[in-house]
């Protein structure tokens, strides 16, 4: 499903909140500083062969070499693999192999779950919070929500998991092209998508940029992938991609067992119920007026 969210920044740029579009507006919360996706984005339906074609002609506008063949890479990444953005910016260059005419990546997923309320308490005795036996259940309820929402509040857990898809698929070679292009000109290079700046003046992605360096050992932010898709179609979004994979995925193996299982896997999802929101909304259900 797509994420509609809304960021809420304080006057310094630092993220205050995250929250779901809500027909009410939040603007009481605080400064509005970056939509991603309104209402409107929630419904958007999921681009067509018509749409990726236009896309991918607007990405072969791109005059520097580097600058396109990265931008249709992430567009193979989000239309074969349907992840999130962050984990395209992850992807290390030892990820990828080729081998009996298949294409392997290995991405990384972090997965982040909230600290419950005993590592909450737990927390406040490390810090030595004097306050904590005179605290009410319900202030440490709501103090427990707030502690959920900073760094200290959530537990990552890592985890690896390998994907394959044959060169045969014209997004696949999409991918090959760019990995072989940063294997030959930036040999040092840790990750696939590493960040980089215009030693002089600023790189436009529709011109000529030689002066543009990379830094080998930091990758692209989730942000910086995101507006990389944007400036080829202001309307998609990776988490459209992502919508995209999950329908093609339920419509496939319908309203089985199967089904909640290979939309789970092929998404790498946490929740099964997140997999049967996916069947539900796109698998038809057989119906009969027989007895």
């Amino acid at each position: 499903m797509t994420n509609p969210c809304i960021y809420l920044r304080d006057s310094n740029g630092k993220v205050i909140m995250g929250m779901r579009m809500l027909k009410s507006g939040i603007t009481k919360f605080g400064k509005l500083w970056d939509v991603e996706a309104t209402e409107e984005y929630a419904n958007r339906p999921v681009p067509t062969e018509e749409e990726m074609t236009l896309i991918l002609k607007k990405a072969d506008l791109i005059e520097n070499e580097y600058f396109r063949l990265r931008a249709k890479a992430i567009v193979g990444l989000a239309k074969i693999f349907g992840k999130r953005r962050i984990e395209l910016s992850y992807l290390e260059m030892a990820d990828i192999y080729v081998e009996n005419g298949m294409l392997y990546i290995t991405f990384t997923i972090a997965k982040k779950h909230k600290k419950g309320k005993s590592q909450y308490t737990e927390h406040l005795k490390r810090i030595g919070d004097l306050s904590l036996p005179l605290k009410t259940y319900s202030e440490i309820e709501a103090e427990w929500q707030e502690w959920t929402r900073t760094p200290e509040g959530i537990k990552t857990k890592i985890v690896k998991r390998p994907k394959m898809t044959p060169l045969t698929d014209k997004y696949a070679l999409l991918i090959l092209d760019y990995f072989q292009y940063v294997t030959e000109h930036y040999p040092d290079s840790k990750f696939l998508f590493p960040s980089g700046k215009a030693l002089f003046g600023n790189c436009n992605l529709t011109k000529e940029c030689a002066n543009y360096m990379i830094f080998p050992d930091k990758s692209l932010s989730g942000r910086q992938i995101l507006n990389i898709i944007k400036e080829l179609d202001a309307q998609v979004w990776t988490h459209l991609f992502r919508k995209q994979k999950g329908t093609e995925t339920a419509k496939k193996y319908g309203r089985t067992l199967e089904a909640v299982y290979m939309v789970k896997d092929t998404l790498d999802l946490s929740r099964v119920e997140t997999a049967m929101h996916y069947i539900e909304e796109n698998a038809p259900k057989l119906e009969t007026g027989e007895t």
